[in-house]
């Protein structure tokens, strides 16, 4: 079994020999002295798997032996399962390898196992932590060179690079969290000192940890519906009455109008649109439903005034109600009914200021009567029985987003969508009718400082609509730029890509330096600390030090930047070089120090965004 899965790699994968490209025959037939296997990614994704393998290739040319590389077979969200990854490396030992490289930490886990199982081959693990199965902490064995980066002094290096191009307004974008992202950031407070001392001019930092609970930002945003005065409309405007439904309103000849019928009320079911023209001179047929016999459809206004009504007649059979109370479990939130066998969708109403969803509770056991208990949106079956549906919360893990959604003047009542939402929560917005003389145009937001907020709504002219919230943490950049910020390091933390998506809204002209080279769309950022993975891998070839932990720094070029301008390359370089040589040593923030103990100085203030 294990050489016919050999077989099918070989057949299946790309996976390339340096010294030789002939077809794949056998298992035992190719040897090869080392062995990359990726992360899933391929060796030209222009990160850390094309680095590795220039470095595995490098020193095989050098050293006249024998390479290729298997790319494995991912699961969700680009995870290697670990007896995935042993398969590949039972692979790579049947082919002969000596040396199996093995890139990240998605590769981790199976490498301890491996090297238990494989005591004769030596692993190299790049960029990762060799742990047992049942720890995460760090061990070490005989036949295991692990890879570390310096984080501190590629932080140094950005900060030094980002002042000595003229910016004397930066930012940061670390987590507290993450170890990796405070090596970056602690780095990155003293490179930009430093380089602030050496020319004397004094600079700003605004630092922020997205994930701090002592962080002192507002994630909430306020959506306001927008009116104008019909007098003050260039187009003709025509009044839409629905009644029994939803879509009311003035709207211009040629809009498109979503309408949904009332829930059917107890005994009765849906049974069509009933249409009439209210503009003298216009027949009814002008009235134009996509269709009359579905609860939703869509109107094309035409050159007429018109009532739509909903219409409802007796169910054939019994009908039973599907109650969903509100937040509080004082009053129903919505309230349907159904014949038995029939199936509907429920949505929980929008949870408290920093809560979340959690949970359905039911008035009734019944098998298969909800999809799913745990889902705010999920699917109802209706047997001979009603159900109350009460949505229970809890405290939420993550920061919520408030939502306060506001009418503007000229609209009539309230405004409905408020609530506190989390990323990816799909926020529900119905405009308040319009007065008398006034029509709706259009929706707008901003948070509490004035700024949009970058969401996205399905149609913001639109007076029912919805948008998905987005990662709002991208709202922690946006204010860095609008109060001046010129380039923030994005750093190296599981949501630094919303560093470069906030300088999309402003053509460029606001930077970012990538932290890593994984980072998505890190071609977009002025310059990027490297992670020299082919270095690091290249020189651990070259002198196996097994049971050791290697670090690439500016002593051994394990780091490097992507773009530092020539009129500064010399003192870069100097810098570079003293980082190298431990004239300069950055510290970390741990033992005593803290954030604003390394940033002190004349030339420096740290604007650090916590609560004090």
């Amino acid at each position: 079994m294990k050489k016919f899965f050999s077989v099918i790699l070989c057949l299946a994968l790309a996976a390339v020999s340096v010294f030789s490209l002939s077809a794949c025959s056998s298992a035992e037939e190719m040897k090869y002295d080392i062995i990359l296997i990726t992360d899933g990614g391929t060796v030209t994704d222009g990160a850390y798997n094309e680095s590795a393998w220039k470095g595995v290739v490098s020193y095989a040319e050098q050293a006249g032996v024998s390479c290729r590389y298997y790319q494995p077979v991912t699961e969700a969200e680009n995870e290697i399962a670990p007896e995935t990854a042993m398969q590949y490396i039972d692979l790579a030992v049947e082919t002969g390898a000596k040396y199996i490289v093995l890139p990240t930490e998605k590769l981790e886990d199976a490498c301890y196992e491996a090297a238990m199982k494989y005591t004769d081959v030596n692993f190299i693990l790049a960029d990762a932590v060799l742990h047992s199965q049942e720890s995460r902490e760090a061990v070490t064995l005989p036949n295991v060179v692990s890879i570390t980066f310096d984080t501190l002094q590629s932080g140094f290096l950005a900060g030094y690079n980002a002042v000595l191009a003229g910016n004397f307004k930066l930012g940061y974008f670390g987590s507290v969290n993450n170890e990796r992202s405070a090596g970056y950031g602690a780095g990155f407070v003293q490179g930009a000192k430093y380089a602030a001392e050496q020319l004397r001019i004094p600079a700003v930092l605004e630092y922020a940890e997205y994930d701090s609970a002592k962080l002192n930002y507002n994630y909430a945003f306020t959506v306001k519906a927008n009116y104008s005065k019909i007098e003050d409309i260039e187009d003709t405007t025509y009044k839409i009455n629905v009644v029994n439904g939803i879509g009311s309103g003035v709207y211009t000849e040629g809009s498109n109008v979503s309408l949904i019928a009332d829930s059917a009320p107890e005994g009765k079911v849906f049974d069509k649109w009933e249409v009439k023209s209210d503009t003298a001179g216009v027949k009814d047929s002008k009235v134009n439903l996509s269709t009359k016999s579905k609860p939703q459809t869509n109107l094309l206004v035409e050159a007429c005034d018109a009532t739509i009504t909903a219409v409802y007649k007796d169910a054939e059979s019994t009908t039973y109600p599907v109650i969903v109370m509100n937040a509080e479990n004082t009053e129903a939130f919505s309230e349907q009914y159904l014949v038995s066998g029939a199936s509907c969708m429920i949505t929980a109403p929008a949870a408290k200021p920093g809560m979340v969803f959690d949970h359905w509770d039911l008035n009734t056991d019944a098998e298969g009567v909800i999809d799913d208990v745990n889902a705010k949106s999920t699917w109802i079956h209706i047997t001979e029985k009603g159900i109350t549906l009460v949505p229970v919360y809890a405290k939420s893990a993550v920061p919520t987003f408030d939502v306060t959604v506001v009418t503007g003047e000229g609209g009539n009542g309230e405004s409905m969508g408020s609530g506190s939402y989390v990323t990816g929560d799909v926020v529900s917005l119905s405009a308040a009718l319009p007065e008398d003389g006034y029509i709706f145009t259009s929706w707008s937001n901003a948070d509490e400082n004035g700024y949009g907020t970058g969401i996205s709504m399905d149609n913001e002219y639109y007076p029912v609509t919805s948008f998905n919230m987005v990662n709002r943490y991208q709202s922690v950049a946006e204010t860095m730029y609008n109060e001046g910020v010129s380039i923030i390091y994005a750093g190296g933390n599981d949501e630094c890509n919303v560093v470069s998506e906030a300088t999309w809204k402003y053509n460029y002209l606001k930077q970012a330096i990538g932290a890593e080279n994984w980072q998505a769309g890190w071609d977009h950022y002025y310059s990027t600390t490297i992670k020299e993975y082919g270095n690091a891998i290249k020189a651990c070839l070259e002198q196996f030090k097994g049971g050791t932990v290697y670090v690439g720094d500016c002593s051994n070029n394990g780091i490097s930047m992507t773009f530092v301008d020539e009129k500064n390359a010399d003192s870069y370089n100097a810098v570079f070089d003293a980082l190298g040589s431990k004239t300069i040593q950055p510290v970390s923030v741990s033992d005593g120090n803290t954030v604003e103990s390394i940033a002190q100085s004349k030339y420096l203030t740290l604007d650090y965004w916590v609560v004090d």
